[in-house]
């Protein structure tokens, strides 16, 4: 048995409740699909660090080495030119920072909480809303959730039906129990489907397999 432990810097807390859960789950998937052999996937590692100055994370990594095998390095990717630059400098200078954990990049077509909404039925749960509700609300959502517009707003308005507040605080206690069970919750088969998500699983399969752990 091989233990695979990552290392995620965040945007914002909402990652440690909602992506960091989320990204252990997705990994335990990965191995047990791509890999022979049994991988112990731990609790992913939280980062503080400004994500648009790449010594920052370089630090950050640094104070932690030999506590994590892979980076996972989350951007949004709105806008895109903007998130784009963010990553090919990170990506360099992590290049030549001489690191020998890969960096694997966590990139939304726009927000994390796209995602968020890829499984309406895991969200109804989570929430419990009644079915009506739920499907009043995703009719307003077109297209895929990738496509949408501003994700953090269609998910904010189903959080506000479940607490009865227009606007609900997303730093609350709500808030962050919510996020980490629908991290739990949510169908990784439905993420797969999602381009963005599909491009991650890829490129983390590319990692590991680089790390040795194609034949365990």
């Amino acid at each position: 048995m091989r233990v695979l432990s990552c290392a995620l810097v965040r945007e914002g807390i909402s990652d440690e409740w909602f992506l960091a859960p989320l990204l252990r789950r997705a990994v335990e998937h990965l191995c047990a699909e791509e890999f022979d052999g049994i991988v112990e996937v731990l609790p992913v590692l939280c980062l503080d660090a400004d994500t648009q100055r790449p010594s920052t994370v370089i630090a950050a990594a640094e104070d932690v080495r030999g506590a994590f095998d892979v980076l996972l390095f989350h951007r949004d990717g709105a806008p895109p030119a903007k998130s784009e630059e963010v990553l090919r400098r990170m990506r360099d200078a992590w290049r030549e920072s001489a690191a020998s954990e890969p960096l694997v990049a966590v990139v939304p077509v726009r927000e994390t909480e796209a995602w968020a909404l890829s499984d309406l039925e895991a969200l109804r749960r989570v929430l419990a809303l009644p079915p009506r509700v739920m499907n009043e609300r995703a009719a307003d959502m077109r297209g895929t959730v990738e496509q949408l517009q501003d994700p953090k707003n269609h998910l904010a308005t189903f959080i506000g039906e479940a607490v009865g507040a227009a606007r609900p605080n997303q730093h609350t206690e709500f808030q962050q129990d919510f996020l980490d069970r629908l991290a739990e919750q949510i169908e990784i088969g439905r993420l797969r489907k999602l381009p963005a998500f599909a491009c991650w699983w890829t490129d983390m399969t590319n990692a590991l397999e680089n790390l040795g752990f194609r034949y365990g």
